[in-house]
């Protein structure tokens, strides 16, 4: 943090504003943990687990919205949306939308994502009537049989 929030002071690094003196303690201990968080998920990432690297960042960027979280949110949101399609192609569409609700909570906001999610959504129930069709009509088809 260059500048205080509070006066906009310029800031040496003390944990109180030489100006205002705000404490800062708050402040600064939140963009710390949430450079963890990002180092956190960029290590989950690298090593294959995005279930647990997708959490991390969120929670990097819900602290600190740095230009870095940001990029790498949307790449892991690129990479993991054509994940999801690819899951829909080969019908596995409860781990996709598993998988997107989790994009969704990292970036709540994009359109796509929610169009997706609603998609996949629809795709399930759609799924879900299918098979109660079936099982209704081969009832009806074993009643009429007897």
């Amino acid at each position: 943090m260059d500048r205080c929030p509070c006066c906009n002071a310029r800031l040496s690094g003390a944990m109180s504003c030489p100006r205002c003196q705000a404490d800062l303690g708050g402040v600064i201990g939140s963009e710390q943990l949430a450079q963890r968080c990002l180092e956190n998920a960029m290590e989950y990432w690298f090593a294959d687990k995005p279930q647990l690297a997708i959490p991390a960042l969120a929670k990097s960027i819900h602290l600190k919205q740095t230009a870095s979280a940001l990029v790498f949110r949307d790449f892991i949101t690129r990479q993991q949306c054509r994940k999801a399609m690819a899951l829909l192609a080969n019908r596995q569409r409860v781990e996709a939308e598993k998988l997107l609700g989790l994009l969704l909570e990292l970036n709540p906001d994009n359109e796509f994502l929610k169009q997706l999610y609603a998609f996949t959504e629809h795709l399930l129930t759609k799924d879900i009537v299918e098979q109660a069709t079936r099982q209704t009509l081969k009832i009806i088809h074993d009643l009429k049989s007897r």
